[in-house]
């Protein structure tokens, strides 16, 4: 279970990190906007971030969990929560579950019109068209398939703070205009759920690398940990859940961008020796990722 504290911290870190814009050719525009907002905040919305505040640091202080400081993290605070699972794969080898494309949209289609299995319904299925296989991942998580783990939030509430984070911080395009739906997590596709929970996970080793870059802090067991997440969140075997509609296509495209720069953080060799190059990979990471967390803004408000 993800722990209080973290999901305090990593809220924290994300409402940093929607500060920086969308993309590089508009982020003056975005920070200029972000700027004008903050100084033109009602006192209702103080009010309500305050009365927010509070009540996380009640709930926290219940539980005797204080939030952290980057620096008291231990190494094993830093590791990325994962699920167990079954095996996708049979006792020949070969994975269990094959589907002509037809059978799959007409048995297994539910009432929002995705195709969703639980992780303890075999969620990793293969989707036959004509004579290509195409190994899909119907769940909403990540799935390591070496691993047979799940990037998973356990908690319902944690879910709940996740997704209100994600559409309480629209993207420029969506700031000041009225009359916005979203659709309800229920209603929200296993890409889009997928992401706002990899990207609630990650966000306490990803913030921990910014104050480690800005403390030159390389030779840590925190930062080796927290690299070694991203080599392994990184990794060719980590399936995104399958895209399933248009707008997902164009999310599926943004996450293998992410997701190879995860990749590369975890890989790279000696930033201490290469700090300059090692703290622009980031940047382009954390960029790309704010980018990933504007458009699922976006996307939930489209029906």
């Amino acid at each position: 279970m993800v722990k209080k504290w973290i999901v305090i911290l990593t809220a924290c870190g994300l409402l940093t990190a929607c500060g920086m814009g969308e993309k590089k050719e508009t982020a003056s525009k975005t920070e200029a906007a972000a700027d004008e907002k903050k100084a033109k905040a009602s006192e209702d919305e103080k009010a309500t971030k305050e009365k927010e505040a509070s009540a996380s640091k009640a709930e926290t202080d219940k539980q005797d969990q204080p939030m952290k400081t980057f620096d008291e993290l231990t190494p094993e605070e830093l590791k990325i929560p994962t699920v167990p699972m079954e095996s996708p794969y049979g006792e020949d080898g070969n994975f269990k579950y094959v589907h002509t494309d037809k059978e799959l949209a007409r048995d297994f289609t539910d009432e929002n019109n995705m195709i969703r299995f639980d992780l303890d319904e075999d969620p990793i299925r293969i989707m036959r068209t004509g004579k290509v296989d195409n190994v899909m991942n119907y769940s909403d998580t990540f799935i390591d398939l070496s691993e047979n783990l799940s990037y998973k939030i356990q908690d319902p509430k944690e879910i709940e703070i996740a997704y209100q984070l994600f559409i309480d911080h629209p993207p420029v395009q969506l700031q000041g205009k009225e009359g916005i739906e979203y659709r309800s997590w229920e209603e929200a596709t296993n890409m889009e759920r997928g992401i706002i929970q990899m990207t609630i996970l990650l966000s306490v080793p990803m913030n921990y690398l910014q104050y480690a870059i800005e403390q030159d802090e390389y030779d840590t067991e925190q930062f080796k940990t927290a690299q070694a997440e991203f080599k392994r969140i990184g990794d060719p075997m980590v399936l995104f859940p399958s895209p399933q509609t248009p707008l997902d296509y164009e999310l599926y495209e943004s996450i293998r961008t992410v997701h190879a720069l995860w990749g590369k953080l975890g890989l790279y060799q000696k930033p201490e020796q290469d700090k300059e190059e090692f703290k622009l990979l980031y940047d382009q990471t954390r960029q790309e990722v704010n980018n990933l967390f504007a458009r699922v803004n976006y996307t939930l408000s489209e029906e």
